[in-house]
């Protein structure tokens, strides 16, 4: 359980020639949950789910999160 609403944190995976990086910065600024996403225009239709999951999972400060999707057909 993280105490702290400042931070950042960045992960990335790969399976199947996909590979997707996820990097999230949180500030201790706002007394309301202020969430943005970006993500690839790709996957744009998919933020609405990212919100809601990250809505049960976090209650207040400044969220940021990064998603970025490499396919290896694409390079």
């Amino acid at each position: 359980m993280l105490k702290s609403m400042t931070g950042f944190g960045k992960a990335t995976g790969s399976s199947s020639g996909i590979s997707v990086t996820i990097e999230i910065r949180s500030l201790n600024s706002s007394k309301g949950l202020d969430l943005a996403i970006k993500l690839p225009a790709k996957y744009r239709e998919q933020e609405s789910i990212i919100r809601q999951h990250c809505g049960t999972l976090l209650i207040r400060g400044k969220i940021d999160i990064f998603i970025s999707v490499i396919s290896e057909k694409e390079t």
